[in-house]
C-alpha cells in the first residue's frame, strides 16, 4: 500500500540506476510505491536491483526513444495504478556557443529535453482515466548562467516550460506536472568532473560554495522533495519548478559568511 494515496500504486523513474535517480527511487519505495526504473546502463541497474529488493523493477531502455519510455509504463501498470513519473534522466558536457560540437549538442538534447517530452506524453497517455503525478528533474541552469552550460541551460529551461505548459493541459483530468531545481549535488556525474579536473579539490570547494550552506546537496535531499511533489499532500501544487539549492539563486555573488555577533 502506497504511503502517497493509501492504495497499490507504481511510479516510473528514468535514470534511476545511479544519483538522483536512484535516491528517488529508494525513496518512493520507503513510501510504498513498486519503482520501476528506466535507464540504458545495463550493469547499474542490476547492482540497484539487488540493493533496493524486487520492489524494484528494472527496464533498460534509452529515455530518448519512444519504445523505452512505453515498456516502462506498461511494465509499470501491470504491477499497480501508475500513480507517479519521474523524468530524471539527464546527461551534461561541457558546451559553448562559439565551440558547438553538433553530436554533442544532439545527445545532450535527446536525453534531456526530448526524454522529459516522451516521458511526459507517455505518462499523460497513461494517466487520463484516474490522474496521477508528474515531476521533472530541472535545474539551476534554468535561472541563472554558468560557464559551458550553453546547452544544457537550453535543455533545463526548456523543461521548466515544459512543466508549466503540461500542468495546464492536464490539471482538469487531475494530473499534476511540476518540477525540481537542483543546485550541485553530490553523484557520479559530479564525481566525474571532479575526477577529471586538474585540481579536484579546489573544484570540489567550488561546488559547495556555490551553496551558502557551504556544502553539496545529497541526492536524497533532491528526493524528499520529488517524493513530496508527488504526494497528497501536495495535492494543490501544480506547474512550479521548486529549487533546492541551498540558496545558491538566492544571492548576486558569492561572498563569504559574515564573521561574529
Amino acid at each position: 500500500m502506497s504511503r502517497l494515496s493509501g492504495e497499490p500504486a507504481s511510479a516510473v523513474v528514468t535514470g534511476a540506476a545511479n544519483g538522483i535517480g536512484r535516491a528517488i527511487a529508494e525513496e518512493l519505495l520507503g513510501r510504498g510505491h513498486l519503482v520501476v526504473g528506466l535507464d540504458r546502463d545495463q550493469a547499474a541497474l542490476t547492482t540497484t536491483r539487488d540493493d533496493l529488493g524486487d520492489r524494484f523493477v528494472p527496464v533498460l531502455g534509452d529515455v530518448s526513444e519512444r519504445a523505452a519510455h512505453e515498456d516502462a509504463c506498461a511494465t509499470a501498470q501491470q504491477r499497480a495504478r501508475l500513480q507517479v513519473w519521474v523524468n530524471n534522466a539527464g546527461i551534461e558536457k561541457p558546451t559553448s556557443a562559439a565551440t558547438l560540437d553538433d553530436a554533442v549538442m544532439r545527445a545532450i538534447i535527446d536525453v534531456n529535453l526530448i526524454g522529459t517530452l516522451l516521458g511526459c506524453s507517455v505518462a499523460v497517455a497513461a494517466m487520463r482515466e484516474q490522474g496521477g503525478s508528474i515531476v521533472n528533474m530541472s535545474s539551476i541552469h534554468s535561472l541563472v548562467g554558468f560557464p559551458e552550460s550553453f546547452v544544457y541551460a537550453s535543455t533545463k529551461g526548456g523543461i521548466d516550460a515544459l512543466t508549466r505548459q503540461l500542468a495546464i493541459e492536464e490539471a482538469h483530468r487531475g494530473i499534476r506536472c511540476n518540477a525540481v531545481r537542483p543546485g550541485a549535488v553530490n553523484t557520479p556525474l559530479t564525481q566525474s568532473f571532479l575526477d577529471a579536473a586538474e585540481d579536484p579539490d579546489a573544484l570540489l570547494r567550488e561546488y559547495a560554495e556555490l551553496h551558502p550552506i557551504q556544502r553539496l546537496i545529497e541526492p536524497v535531499e533532491i528526493a524528499r522533495v520529488v517524493a513530496f511533489l508527488a504526494s497528497p499532500d501536495a495535492s494543490f501544487i501544480n506547474g512550479e519548478s521548486v529549487t533546492v539549492d541551498g540558496g545558491a539563486t538566492a544571492r548576486c555573488f558569492a561572498y563569504p559568511p559574515v564573521e561574529g555577533p
